[in-house]
């Protein structure tokens, strides 16, 4: 398995910009094919995961609401938090600029990632 973390500031600055651009509007939009679909945020102190399941293992987790492009949604392990519960789960890349990371092909929980809905419209399944 490749390690999916990316420690360059090139790569980042270049991922960032362009999810920047796609994340001004505030709603998860169609993005150009050059980048993992929907812009969206994350939460902090989220988990990005190797598998739509809270067993699976933990690649990194957000320090602060952080920029996520979005490619697909699946259904998985069902997770209740507070009063909110949702088996949606999100797969993408997820840039964290507080600790130079990108992390690319993971799995973020639908309760984590604001995009309206669960699934958000628009977003095709996995």
């Amino acid at each position: 398995m490749t390690k999916r973390s990316v420690s360059t500031a090139a790569a980042g600055l270049a991922l960032g910009a362009a999810l920047s651009l796609l994340g001004t509007a505030g709603t998860a939009e169609a993005a150009p094919p050059s980048t993992d679909g929907y812009a969206a945020t994350v939460q902090a102190h989220s988990n990005l995961r190797d598998a739509p399941n809270t067993s699976s293992r933990i690649w990194g987790t957000t320090t602060k609401v952080t920029e996520a492009g979005v490619a697909c949604y699946t259904r998985g392990q069902y997770v209740k938090v507070g009063s909110y519960g949702t088996d949606v789960w999100y797969f993408g890349t997820v840039i964290d600029y507080d600790i130079g990371h990108i992390y690319s092909n993971v799995w973020m929980w639908g309760g984590n990632v604001n995009v309206g809905a669960d699934p958000a419209p628009g977003i095709p399944g996995c």
